[in-house]
């Protein structure tokens, strides 16, 4: 549920305005909630506690994100430095904050973690996306310099990303390319001939009965792309009940591996994240 409310006292600090606008708020639960991403100036995201907040001024809070978590999950930190940080982001967190899921992000918990751990505000810039029910390697940048370095990466396209996935049915091939332009259609992506190129490179690593565990190698990094490519083939990823999978324990989808230049140094950089799925002798 969305709280909405317009600020009509004398100009104030968020976290004080927000705690007197909201019955039984705190100041410091009001501080947790604009660091969690969950307060909305004018309907743009302020996480900015000292924000001085001016009559007139729209509130919006996310009451769905005040009660803190018992117990939020520590996230595992792949490789850090001062310019990037990697973390390895389990399945069914969102990769960054949405207005859906603010407080829950994989942003926003990294944020926490490092200010606890640092004992200061961690700024950090995300470089790319993966999907909220894919697990494995997330990227973030920890200046603005290093972000645009980074996304300079990934649009030039020197960035290898490699991906595990557990798809439905017996691939017969060794090893194959996907390259079928995708156009955005709702919350999917289709194949069009009308939308971007997009290219997705695969080799079978095993086959368990009906079902087959692919490493793939998007080229490209279109919304969806590895889900839409497999279902386009007519080997939809398990799990994947947009893209019409077979039942599974989650979206068997799986970001193990990243390499990318440096955004200092251009040194080159590989990360890994092994799948912990499905356990030895166990279908997915």
């Amino acid at each position: 549920m969305t709280r909405t409310a317009t600020h009509t006292g004398p100009a104030d600090r968020l976290d004080r305005a927000l705690a007197q606008l909201v019955p039984g708020l705190s100041r410091t639960e009001a501080r947790r909630l604009i660091a969690a991403g969950a307060v909305f100036l004018d309907g743009r995201r302020c996480q900015v506690a000292s924000r001085l907040v001016r009559e007139g001024t729209r509130i919006q809070v996310e009451d769905a994100a005040r009660a803190p978590s018992p117990s939020p999950p520590v996230l595992r930190i792949l490789h850090q430095d001062e310019a990037c940080i990697a973390v390895d982001k389990p399945p069914g967190m969102p990769a960054v904050p949405t207005r859906r899921s603010a407080a829950g992000s994989a942003q926003t918990e990294l944020g926490q973690q490092l200010r606890a751990r640092e004992g200061r505000r961690a700024e950090l810039w995300p470089v790319h996306r993966i999907d909220r029910e894919t697990s494995g390697i997330l990227l973030f940048a920890r200046s603005r310099d290093a972000a645009r370095r980074l996304g300079e990466a990934f649009a030039g396209r020197r960035v290898e990303k490699e991906y595990l996935a557990w798809v439905e049915g017996t691939v017969e091939a060794d090893e194959g390319v996907v390259a079928a332009a995708l156009r955005a259609e709702g919350r999917r992506a289709v194949v069009d001939d009308t939308g971007k190129a997009a290219e997705t490179r695969w080799r079978v690593e095993e086959r368990r009965h009906d079902r087959t565990l692919l490493r793939l190698n998007p080229v490209t990094g279109r919304m969806h792309q590895i889900r839409a490519h497999m279902r386009a083939i007519g080997h939809p990823v398990l799990g994947d009940r947009l893209y019409g999978g077979a039942a599974a324990r989650r979206l068997m989808l799986h970001a193990t591996r990243l390499r990318f230049p440096h955004p200092a140094t251009g040194e080159a950089i590989e990360i890994q994240s092994p799948a912990v799925w499905p356990a030895d002798g166990e279908d997915p």
